[in-house]
């Protein structure tokens, strides 16, 4: 094996070179993943835009897919060289309190991030990275890499199924149709429900009904609480997922939801302006407002499940593959956010 990879580097907003840095060398407890492919989420947009004020220079990525390479000494793990895996649980020690309530997104005694040659970051968009084998999910070989990519971020959805209770039977609205909109309409349904998706956006709601919605709403033309109704044989829906940092959508999804309905606030929102809500709503109405932040290795696990057994495919989310060395055009596509995932092949 050689003693160097190419990994894409974010130096300044706006600014990525790829450089040749040493590949790292798993330790006691670590595995050394050949990674293939890189999805580009809000946050690798983010820094690269300068939104999100993340030290320069860095390697990112955290939705990445790739094969088994090396094994660290005395590492304890059922994977194999050459298994095909995901990658996505965030840095955790695995003793505190919240890693022990298998809360691992809640880690309190999270280490400091990797460092490579002056490089700091997850190394998503390099070709090598040593990990944790804890954080490494096992996915069937005959998934290509590009879709098994999408293991992390579809774990984020499984989150807040989970904490919404979807049921079989129930109707959730799903209000945003970017990729994790289509996300959680595809684990919504996989859960047994009926999916309604609100979205402004035309060429969006018509994929929403290819992938399985039972109709959808147009928020800028419809009475959001009149259309739900209409679609729902008079009833407002059981769960509202908000997929998009938006007081419209926010203001919408309290129009929407039925008595001892759930309201789930699954986008985090740039700026992040108030709740305009009485208490007397949630009082009267007794529907739960709650959120979630990411993943914990659980979810990562069933969503490896999922996407290995077929049972949700992520193959109509992938928008454009790009080899590393065009990263740095993909990285300007994808941050117009109009896209579904852009993916980075290394």
């Amino acid at each position: 094996m050689k003693n160097t990879m190419r990994a894409g580097v974010i130096t300044a907003p706006y600014q990525f070179e790829i450089r040749e840095l040493p590949i790292p060398e798993p330790g006691r407890g670590e595995v050394l993943i050949r990674q293939h492919a890189c999805a580009l989420c809000t946050m690798e947009q983010r820094v690269y835009t300068g939104v999100k004020k993340f030290p320069y220079p860095g390697c990112w990525g955290h939705e990445v897919s790739g094969i088994v390479a090396k094994i660290g000494p005395e590492t304890q793990t059922e994977l194999q060289l050459g298994d095909h895996v995901a990658l996505g649980v965030p840095y955790f020690c695995g003793t505190c309190e919240n890693c022990s309530r298998r809360l691992e997104e809640y880690c309190l005694q999270k280490s400091p991030l990797p460092k490579i040659d002056g490089v700091i970051g997850l190394f998503g968009m390099a070709e090598f990275m040593a990990v944790d084998a804890r954080r490494v999910m096992k996915i069937n070989n005959n998934i290509p890499f590009e879709q098994s990519a999408l293991t992390e971020p579809l774990a984020c959805v499984l989150q807040g199924i989970k904490k919404t209770a979807v049921k079989l039977g129930e109707t959730v609205v799903v209000i945003g149709a970017g990729t994790m909109g289509m996300l959680n309409l595809l684990a919504a349904k996989s859960s047994g429900a009926r999916v309604i998706v609100s979205e402004l956006e035309g060429d969006r709601r018509s994929k929403a009904l290819s992938l399985g919605a039972a109709g959808v709403i147009n928020p800028a033309l419809e009475d959001v609480e009149a259309r739900i109704k209409e679609l729902n044989n008079g009833r407002k829906a059981d769960v509202v997922i908000i997929t998009i940092g938006n007081k419209h959508a926010n203001e919408d999804a309290l129009k929407m939801v039925t008595v001892y309905g759930r309201v789930l606030y699954f986008a985090s929102a740039h700026p992040g302006e108030p709740l305009d809500i009485t208490p007397n709503l949630i009082h009267d109405s007794g529907i739960i407002l709650t959120g979630v932040k990411g993943k914990n290795l659980r979810d990562m696990w069933d969503s490896a499940m999922l996407i290995s057994n077929g049972i949700i495919s992520t193959a109509e989310l992938i928008e454009e593959t790009y080899p590393l060395e065009r990263a740095h055009e993909a990285l300007e596509i994808a941050s117009k956010n109009m896209n579904f995932r852009i993916i980075v092949k290394m």
